[in-house]
């Protein structure tokens, strides 16, 4: 029995399950033991280091970006401000799996593609880590509760304040004040590393017109501040801030009353209007016509909306019609006619027979001047420098300039601005084309025809200028020479500003100061010429302008000119069977400045009006530029003429 059932060892098990109790306990304090010198490692060697980052996960160093500075009309009315609204901003190192989360948000607050499809184009460009990006600009209130009901669900999302441009008269200064968008990634690469650093927390920059020529001005100095972000991405707190420097407000020389004026006398037509006053050479009104609305570029305008802008082929609201070029046609007509003066081709006496055409010696081919005439077979008939100023006789410019040459016309013409920008602060203003027999061999590699200079002796062939030049060269003529450049800002924080102008540009000298008293006469008959006796010889706008306002308070000097857009022959502009588009028809011109021919009162405006296809510069350009002056000097101004001697017989008796 004793060996076959063995008793059970206890001393055996008892030896067997200390050595176990025993490994098992030295295996447990090593793991203690390394777990304290983890810990001692931790707390103790790399504080330091962990600290840091703990701090870089909690704390976030962030732009603050400046406010950017208004601008001002000469009265003080507001035409750039800054309007606060509620952005959708996403944190990209915190918002984990983008896709899904755009898709989130698609659902919560129908997000669309067009805002996706920009929002990537900020993330592209954006360079600063755990900076916020703007996802949707100017959230509703309605947006606003359902992003914050939903927080949870949306890592890296935050409902961030923010100022945004506001222009409050939208599409009447959308090309003279411009407006902001966004930084694309060509402006962010052209920017120096200090000036991209002063950009760190704004995403817009002046795009078009003052807001971009005084972006230095008008955007200010970056700040700087210290915050704490939950792990979400929102800010709990702000520890430490710098405060950004403000840009500055600025006061410009446009009169906003003026300038919603001069788009009402537009009417329904395509034009421009740019109104100087000739003594500062301030600008008080510039207006292109159909315009559009700034806003919509300020926070990122949609595909649908800038397609519409775009393939708008007729009214081509995007192009700035006030700073690019046009066929001035007989607009030019008193600079050349005082060139002739000057040179001493005519004089008060000089006077021509039109037969209503021009031929050049040995050439066959007639150029023609349309006249009230024409009917019955005849020009202006005797025609002396005045006559062929008020009724616009293009024989006698042919004739003027054939003698005068190409040579003389370019370089009397660029002492008025033609060919030139002479605006001190409108650098993006084009040159137009005043032609020189260089200009055509370098552009053409052609020479000088006698036939191109009797083309541009009427402001036609390849002479073209801009509003701006004409009113310019308006100004100059109202100040009998003096030349005062055109410039839009008036003031910087209330301070007036002095523009430093590196190339002034000289006076207009003649030899006779009595020439400037003659041109001014001749074009004050433009307006005020009456009816007479022989060939109804009146000034080309009398019938429009002072027939239409026989109480005319004052007298305005003007020319008026007429843009041939294509080559129709007046037989057919006439024809009762022939049908011309409105788009072919001539464009309609005109310059003035007022009041003239008085003693007492100096010149207080100078304009230039285009309507475009509006076919006589005359009848459809003059009253325009006739109500704009109205404002100017009678509402805006409030001059009294009856106060003054000149005020008295202004028009002569009208034969009826």
């Amino acid at each position: 029995m004793t060996g076959k059932w063995q008793l059970k060892d206890h001393e055996a098990e008892r030896q067997l399950f200390n050595r176990r109790l025993t490994v098992a306990g030295i295996f447990v304090f090593f793991l203690f033991a390394a777990l304290i010198a983890k810990i001692v490692n931790l707390q103790v060697s790399q504080y330091e280091y962990f600290s840091a980052r703990s701090d870089r996960n909690r704390l976030h160093s962030q732009y603050v970006a400046p406010a950017r500075g208004l601008i001002f009309d000469r009265n003080g009315q507001l035409l750039a401000d800054n309007q606060p609204i509620f952005n959708l901003s996403v944190t990209r190192e915190q918002a984990g799996d983008m896709n899904v989360m755009l898709d989130n948000l698609r659902g919560l607050i129908g997000l669309t593609d067009d805002e996706i499809e920009q929002f990537r184009n900020r993330l592209r460009r954006n360079r600063v880590p755990f900076s916020s990006v703007p996802l949707r600009y100017v959230l509703s209130e309605a947006d606003r509760s359902t992003i914050a009901v939903n927080s949870h669900r949306l890592p890296g999302i935050a409902i961030e304040p923010q100022f945004v441009r506001q222009y409050p008269l939208g599409a009447l200064t959308a090309h003279s004040v411009g407006y902001v968008s966004e930084i694309n990634r060509e402006e962010l690469d052209n920017m120096s590393e200090a000036v991209r650093e002063n950009y760190g927390g704004t995403n817009h920059i002046g795009k078009s017109g003052v807001e971009r020529t005084y972006e230095d001005l008008l955007h200010g100095k970056v700040g700087y501040e210290i915050v704490e972000k939950n792990n979400r991405g929102q800010v709990m707190r702000v520890l430490d801030r710098t405060d950004p420097i403000a840009g500055k407000n600025i006061s410009l020389t446009i009169d906003a009353a003026l300038q919603i004026a001069a788009e009402k006398a537009l009417g329904d037509y395509r034009g421009a209007v740019v109104a100087i006053d000739p003594a500062t050479g301030g600008i008080l009104a510039m207006v292109s016509k159909p315009g559009f609305d700034p806003n919509l570029f300020v926070t990122g305008i949609s595909s649908k909306d800038y397609k519409v802008l775009v393939e708008d082929n007729i009214n081509t609201p995007l192009f700035d019609r006030t700073t690019n070029p046009y066929p001035p046609g007989s607009t030019v007509k008193p600079f050349l006619g005082l060139a002739g003066l000057n040179y001493g081709l005519v004089d008060y006496d000089f006077a021509i027979e039109d037969p209503g055409y021009f031929r050049l010696p040995g050439v066959s081919y007639r150029w023609g001047d349309y006249t009230l005439r024409t009917a019955i077979g005849g020009g202006h008939g005797h025609t002396d420098l005045r006559k062929a100023i008020y009724q616009s006789c293009d024989t006698f410019f042919y004739d003027l300039g054939n003698r005068m040459g190409i040579d003389s016309i370019h370089e009397f013409m660029s002492l008025f601005g033609f060919g030139q920008n002479f605006a001190s602060d409108i650098a993006y203003a084009r040159t137009g084309v005043l032609p020189s027999r260089d200009w055509k061999m370098e552009t053409r590699g052609e020479p000088w025809y006698p036939g191109d200079t009797v083309n541009t002796s009427i402001g036609q062939g390849y002479m073209w200028a801009t509003p701006l030049q004409l009113a310019t060269a308006t100004a100059i003529i109202a100040n009998k020479g003096k030349v005062m450049q055109p410039h839009l800002l008036s003031a910087i924080e209330n301070v007036p500003f002095e523009q430093e102008i590196a190339n002034p540009v000289p006076d207009v000298m003649v030899k006779d100061p009595d020439y400037w008293r003659y041109i001014e006469e001749a074009m004050t008959m433009v307006v005020h010429r009456p009816f007479s006796d022989t060939f109804r010889d009146y000034g080309t706008a009398f019938e429009a302008i002072a027939m239409a306002d026989r109480k005319m308070p004052y007298k305005m000097a003007g020319k008026s000119g007429s843009a041939q857009v294509v080559g129709i022959s007046q037989s057919v502009l006439k024809s009762d069977d022939i049908v011309v588009s409105d788009l072919n028809k001539d464009h309609g011109l005109f310059i003035s400045f007022a009041p003239a021919q008085n003693s007492e009162i100096a010149p207080q405006i100078a304009i230039a009006v285009i309507v475009e296809n509006g076919e006589h510069g005359s009848s459809v350009a003059g009253p325009v530029a006739k109500e704009i002056i109205d404002e100017y000097l009678l509402n805006i101004l409030q001059i009294d003429f009856a106060s003054h001697p000149n005020a008295d017989n202004l028009i002569s008796q009208v034969d009826d």
